[in-house]
């Protein structure tokens, strides 16, 4: 079967659902057509990480990014559980898996990313989990109301946020992280010192400067030992090791590719084909605010680039320079980051930092700010002080210049 569409949104997830929002809201009569692999529509991310995790009521629709209605009412084809298989750029076409042809005129490729698994003996045992998926979370929820411990591998984002979930449950929960302390893509010595010592006063045990060397069980694991020589019990595993960027498409059409397998882009989010677009995870973007090329894997960062994205298409001559924004939930603390996630060695700790109430300021050589990361009990206060250090970060304003009472804290 061969169709045809003004607009082709290639991911089932944030980036495109946003794109053809903001490309609808521009251009109505354009077709747009949505194709993602999974069978779902698309949906939010963090919420797999937090409230599935913590809440046995809730369901795949409190995940999904809008109402079911979105999509007639704007006019949007959405063709879930298939896969582009290839790129006919000078055809402007597209071949999906089942075979089937799609020819375009514009084209997003939002195809994020996928969980690297761990290649260590046992690895294919039963209970061993990556959280990506809706169909992810509900695997490691069901286990977490059926177990005692659990081990988790990775001491980022989702093995922190899913040791947060357990710890709730009542489980006892070992983390291994083969860095130095919790958070090491992002985190200076400071703010993982108090991860730490935090998670530690919930019960969770870490095991840092180790690995997970292999995996024990009968059909299902039952424990994970460590290249120190440690063994640890759990009735199941979840495993956060960083992901893979899903680029070979792009990388298979011949469009231009970072080092690290990004699709590299310009500042209106447009690839070394003109009639090519990429958002989310996979594009490597030259960061306006912050000056500097980076490609980050975060939900924010595929909405914004997602709605950026679809009004470019649709034809505003708009550059994308978005401050980056980064957030988590954990025990009973919030987080938001604002600026350039990498951890730096010019730090200023303001607030009380004992007592999870405060900003931590990243300054470059110059004293200027380039990230703030704010942790407090009260998510209205990450709000609000997340809106004044954009402001900051935009700015550039001497670190030494900023003062608590001006953050709120």
């Amino acid at each position: 079967m061969e169709e045809s569409t003004k607009y082709l949104l290639v991911g089932g997830g944030v980036a495109s659902v946003w794109a053809a929002q903001n490309i609808r809201e521009r251009d109505a009569e354009g077709t747009i057509m949505l194709v993602g692999r999974e069978h779902h529509p698309p949906y939010d991310k963090p919420p797999l990480s937090k409230q599935y995790l913590l809440k046995d009521e809730y369901v795949d629709d409190d995940a999904y990014s809008k109402y079911d209605d979105f999509y007639p009412k704007n006019q949007v084809r959405l063709r879930t559980g298939h896969a582009v298989a290839k790129i006919d750029r000078s055809n402007h076409a597209v071949t999906l898996e089942n075979g089937d042809t799609v020819r375009y005129e514009k084209l997003l490729l939002a195809t994020g990313a996928t969980p690297r698994t761990l290649d260590i003996p046992g690895a294919d045992l039963g209970g061993i989990y990556y959280l990506r998926t809706l169909e992810d979370a509900n695997a490691i929820r069901t286990a977490m109301q059926h177990s005692k411990r659990c081990a988790i591998v990775g001491a980022g984002y989702i093995g922190l946020e899913t040791a947060s979930a357990a710890i709730a449950r009542g489980l006892e929960v070992t983390v291994v992280e083969i860095a130095t302390q919790p958070w090491p893509r992002l985190a200076s010595p400071a703010l993982g010192g108090f991860l730490r010592s935090y998670f530690e006063s919930k019960g969770v045990k870490f095991l840092f400067n180790d690995e997970a060397s292999g995996f024990s069980g009968s059909g299902t694991v039952s424990s994970l030992t460590t290249k120190s020589g440690a063994t640890v019990a759990a009735d199941f595993v979840v495993a956060g090791a960083g992901v893979t960027l899903n680029s070979q498409l792009a990388k298979d059409a011949g469009l231009e590719m970072g080092s690290a397998g990004e699709v590299k882009v310009n500042e209106f989010l447009q690839t070394s084909d003109p009639s090519i677009y990429a958002a989310g995870d996979i594009a490597l973007f030259h960061d306006l605010v912050l000056d500097q090329e980076w490609h980050a894997e975060h939900h924010l960062n595929a909405k914004y680039q997602g709605r950026a994205v679809g009004a470019i298409m649709a034809g505003e001559n708009k550059p994308y320079d978005q401050v980056p924004y980064f957030y988590s939930d954990f025990l009973d603390l919030h987080m938001i980051l604002r600026g350039d996630s990498r951890p730096r060695q010019n730090t200023t700790i303001l607030g009380d930092l004992n007592g999870a109430e405060f900003v931590e300021l990243y300054a470059d050589d110059s004293g200027a700010l380039r990230c703030g990361i704010a942790i407090s009990h009260e998510e209205s206060k990450t709000d609000a002080i997340s809106d004044k250090l954009e402001e900051l970060v935009r700015g550039k304003a001497a670190v030494n210049s900023i003062i608590a009472e001006s953050l709120g804290i």
